[in-house]
């Protein structure tokens, strides 16, 4: 058995509505390049800039060959980081056990679940496979 890291998508949006991740370092759908199981989700929460805030986010990857249908995970950011700040990253891992298929896309959708207003959200996610 061989066990791998891979970066799904960076979710970058100050929506609090669901958007397709669009993130300059990856966007959805996120295709699988071999069969596995996804057994864990990491989310960082990065920041673009001084005056990035990034509190409550909410993820949900969609695929047909999951069950159930959808995975749901969230992180957390640390408010508003002014200069000069030292920030530590945030980190929240998520199990999980799914099937992916090679070639079957999973979307990655996130959204904004805070009553502050983002700014300069960038989490990456990244997924744990074992095939």
């Amino acid at each position: 058995m061989v066990s791998y890291w891979r970066l799904l998508g960076e979710y970058d949006a100050e929506s609090t509505t669901f958007t397709a991740f669009a993130g300059g370092a990856g966007a959805s759908p996120y295709t699988p390049d071999k069969t596995a199981r996804l057994k864990g989700l990491r989310a960082i929460v990065g920041a673009d800039a001084a005056t990035t805030l990034t509190e409550g986010v909410q993820f949900r990857l969609t695929c047909t060959t999951f069950n159930p249908n959808a995975i749901e995970c969230g992180a957390q950011g640390s408010g508003l980081a002014t200069v000069p700040a030292l920030r530590a990253q945030q980190m929240y891992d998520w199990p999980c056990d799914q099937e992916v298929q090679a070639g079957v896309p999973i979307t990655l959708e996130g959204r904004n679940i805070t009553a502050d207003t983002p700014v300069g959200v960038s989490v990456s996610l990244y997924g744990y496979f074992e095939a």
